[in-house]
């Protein structure tokens, strides 16, 4: 975490918060854990006798395996091969085939909790993801189904190829909305199975719990998440534009949106994610012919942008209560493109693993050739700076994976723009001596819950002075049980213009904010105009009203 090259950690270090961190987490694993592990033994040890009997008598009788050289070894995941930090997956002939990392490079493949479909279903499988303890299918029918991998044990051996499975408990869903209590009625009105969407690019489990430990949002407070953890499952739509999550706390499925860098306009040709971290590229040629690329990050879910109405958030900067999250959360982080000289070219697959505590011990990979055309990927730290490569003389590429010479030589594929500027504003009531133009910045229509940290009122002084203030939004209860898609709206004036002399930036913040930074607003986007306004109840009122992009 100090180390000098990780230069693109976009949050503080602060010592302190390993104080607070080992006292949160210890005092949960000493405490609570054991209360709770003592109770569940008691009431589920005659069920765990059986299970375990009859999870073993059924491994016995299935002894249906694939050869290592049948199922090649990789490095860098795929739509059908996937892997964590403890197997690899393959979707082979429909089912899901697993063998441990730690095994003999020669070992054999066997079928995933013992007949590699989803429970007794049968229903061929077309692709499989996983991240940290959860694993991920979808079937033929688009159906998205998940699990533990964390109560399948193996016994392997460093010198011989032979493994074998010692327990295998994995109980398949495809109910998506499992929150306690509340989805037994909401799941009677609305269907809770999920599916993928049409000719999507890339789909990826995500899973940060016990391996990662905690994050650190952007003022450096860490947040301990070891044992409830967070799942998310991103999915990228087919023309690579728009990232989708779900999450098993909310109703809307694939309604909840990550918008990709570059407000929205940024191609993704694919997607990996691993816990909470999602991992973009993008592939194309310059004016000259050669191959270049471009690569993003962020560390995004539910929970760290602030979206959760359960867990306490805030956007006052010096707010130093332990679990308490600073928002806005980690924007985009632009990756340093690799370098492709001489023979080196990249394919599409692309992959991001966890390798310790904390969203800095994230590895990308990027599979492709070196300089020599050596077979292997490209690997970095994600907040380092330098890309390395590793040769693999055992990894096979279908030469069909790298980019072909009749790509147009036009560079970097846009989207849509989706975020406009709104200018020549109005504001009531009218204040008209300091206040010169107002402009609403990169405002979307798609909502600002999915637009990120970039959308702004700015408020241009007649000395030319601008007072920018960010706009931002976070889900509501009535979202998160899937009633309605309103946000929670806050215009957060920054601090540090609180401390200028400036007289008629004074007076802007005290007729208008009446010195207060952070204001609850509601905005109402109408046919002809969009109007930013108090909250009903606030004691002083403002309005302000930009005409409509489409009037």
């Amino acid at each position: 975490m100090n180390d000098e090259s990780d230069v693109l950690r976009p949050y503080p270090i602060d010592s302190s918060q390993d104080k607070v961190f080992r006292k949160i987490v210890f005092a949960k694993r000493d405490l609570i854990p054991r209360i709770t592990s003592i109770l569940l033994h008691i009431i589920t040890y005659p069920l765990m006798i059986l299970s375990k009997f009859l999870s073993k008598k059924s491994i016995n009788e299935d002894g249906e395996e694939k050869s290592f050289l049948e199922i090649g070894p990789f490095y860098v995941s795929t739509r059908t091969n996937a892997m964590d930090s403890k197997y690899f997956y393959v979707v082979r002939d429909g089912k899901i085939w697993f063998k441990p990392i730690a095994a003999h490079p020669h070992a054999s493949w066997k079928l995933f909790n013992k007949n590699g479909s989803i429970d007794n279903t049968k229903i061929p499988l077309i692709s499989v993801s996983a991240d940290g303890d959860n694993i991920l299918a979808v079937d033929q029918n688009q159906i998205i189904h998940y699990a533990k991998s964390n109560e399948v044990i193996c016994e392997v051996s460093f010198d011989c190829p032979q493994w074998k499975v010692l327990e295998s408990r994995v109980k398949w869903t495809e109910k998506w909305f499992n929150m306690d209590g509340v989805s037994l009625i909401v799941n009677l009105f609305k269907n809770p199975i999920l599916k993928s969407l049409p000719n999507y690019r890339s789909i990826a489990m995500s899973h940060k719990g016990h391996d990662t430990m905690y994050y650190t949002d952007m003022k450096g407070k860490k947040h301990p998440d070891p044992y409830v953890g967070v799942t998310t499952i991103y999915i990228l739509n087919d023309d690579g534009t728009r990232i989708f999550f779900a999450d098993p706390w909310l109703q809307n499925k694939f309604d909840n949106e990550l918008t990709t860098p570059e407000d929205g306009q940024f191609k993704a040709e694919t997607m990996a994610a691993s816990a909470s971290t999602v991992f973009l590229i993008q592939r194309a040629r310059n004016e000259y012919g050669k191959e270049i690329n471009k690569i993003f990050t962020r560390f995004a879910d539910f929970d760290s942008i602030g979206s959760n109405p359960a867990l306490r958030a805030t956007y006052n900067q010096n707010n130093i209560i332990p679990l308490i999250r600073i928002i806005p959360s980690e924007d985009w982080i632009e990756q340093p493109s690799i370098s492709l000289d001489e023979k080196a070219r990249l394919t599409k697959n692309i992959s991001i693993l966890q390798i310790g505590w904390g969203q800095n011990n994230r590895q990308l990979r990027v599979q492709g050739q070196n300089h020599l055309g050596q077979n292997g990927y490209f690997f970095k730290n994600i907040y380092h700076a330098k890309w390395n490569f590793q040769v693999i003389n055992d990894m096979i590429i279908d030469e069909d994976e790298f980019s072909s010479e009749s790509v147009p030589h036009t560079g970097f594929e846009r989207g849509p723009q989706i975020a406009f500027d709104y200018e020549n504003g109005s504001l009531q009531p009218n204040v008209i001596s300091p206040l010169q133009k107002l402009t609403l910045e990169k405002f979307s229509h798609r909502g600002l819950n999915e637009r990120g940290l970039h959308t702004k009122l700015v408020l241009v002084l007649n000395h030319g002075f601008k007072l920018s203030i960010p706009l931002y939004a976070r889900r509501g209860w009535k979202s998160l049980l899937g009633i309605s898609h309103e946000n929670i709206w806050k215009l957060v004036i920054p601090l540090e213009y609180f401390a200028q002399d400036d007289l008629y930036l004074k007076e802007i913040l005290e007729k208008i904010f009446h010195n207060r930074s952070r204001h609850s607003v509601y905005v109402y986007e109408r046919k002809d105009q969009i109007l930013i306004t108090n909250v009903y109840f606030s004691r002083y009122k403002f309005q302000f009203i930009f005409k409509n992009k489409s009037n």
